[in-house]
């Protein structure tokens, strides 16, 4: 909705500026459409950059881990680039294939522990009312990813094994 208010802003200037007879309400005219297309500028900008209208929200999940392999417990380790960033291997048990974490705006920790199991917490943006939701719909999604953090907590049974 901010798009359409900025375009129909622009019109009206432009209007009042080829069309209006110089005179105080030609003025008038001027500075409101210029406030309202610099407002909505402004507002477009803040939200793209610091997601003005919006908040953080937080998801936490725990699922339970099974060896990548049937008689290996084990996490696999895959280091990317020069070392510093890595993906880890894991099967959960709601799902039998093996998942991966990502790189991007991710942290992953692995401590020990009683039991197998991994915990993911996802934060992500959301809007702060339907107010900014209808102004900022069409820029961007609600519910985008921020970061995601992966915390393994496995056994002392466990190992974590390097993949090339």
């Amino acid at each position: 909705m901010i798009i359409s208010l900025l375009i129909l802003a622009t019109f009206i200037y432009a209007g009042v500026m080829i069309f209006m007879p110089n005179s105080f309400k030609r003025t008038l005219w001027i500075a409101v459409s210029f406030i309202v297309i610099a407002g909505s500028l402004v507002a477009l900008v803040l939200n793209d950059t610091d997601h003005l209208g919006m908040r953080e929200a937080s998801t936490t999940r725990t699922e339970k881990l099974i060896p990548l392999q049937s008689k290996q417990r084990s996490l696999g380790i895959k280091p990317l680039g020069t070392g510093s960033e890595r993906v880890v291997l894991y099967r959960s048990t709601q799902t039998a294939k093996v998942q991966k974490t990502t790189t991007a705006a991710t942290t992953t920790t692995i401590t020990t522990g009683h039991s197998a199991q991994v915990k993911i917490t996802t934060t992500h943006w959301i809007y702060r009312s339907h107010f900014d939701k209808l102004l900022f719909s069409l820029g961007k999604p609600s519910h985008q990813v921020a970061r995601r953090e992966y915390r393994f907590v496995l056994p002392a049974t466990w190992q974590t094994a390097t993949i090339r």
